[in-house]
């Protein structure tokens, strides 16, 4: 019953110094799975990546994909008011794991925006008594990524497949 409430609440709007992350807009989802380019999307978003979520999000047929505190959310830059990617969770706790994601743009790219995303979202994770950790699946061959998780605490842990698997345990 509490795994059902919790998928009920909304998607938070997180705020960093630079950033904010909110949930999508019915039209920009659909631009974003259109692959089209909004006024307010920067150059380079959304990616493939970006466009593979919001079709399946459309698949799914909405709300628990777009607008749960589980949602895969855009990255607003505060200066420009441009989406220059999305950061957010797979889905609810698995496991008592959630598992975080998410991309920039090219340009947006070792800014520190990724580590900015990252400390908010884990800030959202594990308010969630019940989570025991995030996990995060990163290709083997995006060094940078594997940075950022280094860098906020993560440690690989052994996985099967062409991913390399990172894990935060709750902090103690």
């Amino acid at each position: 019953m509490t795994e059902d409430l919790e998928a009920l609440r909304p998607a938070p709007v997180l705020e960093t110094e630079r950033l904010l992350i909110r949930p999508f807009t019915a039209e920009e989802l659909d631009a974003v799975a259109a692959g089209d380019r909004a006024e307010h999307f920067a150059e380079g978003f959304p990616s493939p990546e970006d466009m593979d979520f919001a079709r399946e999000s459309l698949l799914a047929g909405g709300y628990f994909f777009t607008e749960s505190v589980y949602a895969r959310m855009a990255i607003v830059e505060k200066e420009s008011g441009q989406i220059v990617g999305t950061s957010g969770f797979v889905g609810p706790p698995i496991d008592a794991e959630l598992e975080v994601v998410g991309s920039l743009a090219p340009a947006y790219r070792n800014l520190g925006y990724a580590q900015e995303g990252l400390a908010a979202l884990l800030g959202v994770a594990f308010t969630d008594d019940a989570v025991s950790g995030v996990r995060a699946s990163v290709p083997v061959d995006n060094a940078p990524a594997e940075q950022v998780l280094l860098a906020a605490g993560f440690v690989h842990r052994r996985s099967p497949g062409l991913e390399t698997d990172y894990f935060l345990p709750r902090p103690g």
